[in-house]
């Protein structure tokens, strides 16, 4: 149905593995953002607005086929890239921490940073909401609360409306009768704006994330990878992982 699955554990040896699989259409693809979603996306994260147009423009001007410099952007000759020693790739992104190369997005705007002592400042970080797979429509049935507050003409209600729904009759998560069957009946339901329909999805799991963490004694270890399914040929296959350092 589209839905999340979480905290599978199992008995390995000493220790135990957690698994949890998530549809990674749950993200937005930072690839197909227009300039409203980049803003609804940076206010979210609790970025200031001052700093919204030069990371938009500075984002266009590294994805964008042309040399042609966005009014707050900046190409191969700003002055940044030049002390940093490589030019701007002219391409989309082909993972979502590769926007670490580019002008003004800074360690703590893409990953977050924590409060100083006083408890002011930090935030989550942009990162944990974005995608580099999919074809940009948000499946409603995994998505965070950050990244449905993302949708175009979305609002408290209507995300609270979304998750409230998504649990199914018994009103249990991680259930059977978890997840919207289909988009009318998420938009019908949950009273959504008619204008989202080409923008969400219910039930899309091409692209799966699946994150392993192994626990022996105080020893913990993490891996999570890119899982591409052909539904029709009954094919998965990992496209991309990597390893995480555990807290």
């Amino acid at each position: 149905r589209g839905a999340s699955v979480s905290g599978m554990s199992f008995e390995l040896g000493r220790g135990k593995v957690l698994i949890d699989i998530m549809p990674e259409e749950g993200r937005r693809n930072v690839n197909l953002l227009s300039d409203d979603d980049w803003e609804e996306l940076l206010d979210q994260s609790g970025i200031e607005e001052d700093q919204w147009k030069e990371l938009i423009d500075c984002f266009t001007d590294w994805v964008d086929e042309n040399d042609e410099h966005a009014l707050n952007g900046a190409e191969s000759d700003d002055a940044f890239y030049e002390d940093a020693g490589y030019q701007v790739k002219n391409a989309p992104l082909d993972t979502v921490d590769e926007l670490r190369l580019i002008k003004g997005f800074s360690e703590e705007i893409v990953y977050g940073s924590k409060p100083d002592k006083e408890g002011k400042g930090g935030g989550p970080g942009i990162a944990r909401s974005l995608t580099t797979w999919g074809d940009g429509r948000v499946n409603i049935n995994t998505a965070s609360r950050e990244v449905l507050m993302t949708l175009p003409g979305i609002d408290e209600w209507s995300v609270d409306q979304i998750i409230g729904g998504r649990v199914g009759l018994d009103e249990k998560d991680g259930t059977r009768d978890d997840g919207w069957e289909s988009v009318d009946e998420a938009i019908a339901d949950a009273a959504l704006p008619a204008e989202l329909k080409d923008k969400i999805s219910v039930r899309d799991t091409k692209y799966l994330r699946v994150i392993a963490r192994g626990e022996v004694g105080v020893v913990r270890a993490g891996i999570w990878c890119i899982m591409e399914v052909n539904g029709e040929q009954g094919v998965i296959r990992p496209v991309y992982w990597r390893e995480e350092a555990m807290d």
